[in-house]
């Protein structure tokens, strides 16, 4: 499975195994500055009630098998905490938001 297939791949399973609103390619992939030693940073958008630390491990489990040899670094936000991260406007997320990639 080619890099960009498998970045759909995981979009996909995590909107339908983890109910994520959204996924967010974003860092050095997502800008096509990206290096071998790169690795893919993602924004998922998905309600829970799992502590912020235990999210990552969920998705990174949820992803193993399409991720294999792809260093993955996901960032699991609920909806609300997005919304919360926003009206502070913080700037690592109004960024990600502005050049990041849907996935």
């Amino acid at each position: 499975m080619q890099h960009a297939d498998r970045l759909k791949a995981i979009g996909e399973r995590l909107r339908r195994a983890y109910h994520a609103e959204k996924v967010i390619l974003y860092g050095s992939c997502a800008s096509g500055r990206a290096t071998e030693d790169s690795d893919i940073d993602l924004l998922v958008i998905a309600p829970s009630s799992e502590r912020f630390f235990d999210r990552m491990a969920t998705v990174l489990r949820l992803i193993r098998d399409l991720r294999r040899g792809l260093p993955v670094s996901p960032i699991v936000l609920s909806p609300e905490e997005l919304a919360e991260r926003q009206k502070r406007n913080d700037p690592f997320i109004r960024e990600i938001l502005d050049t990041g990639v849907a996935l």
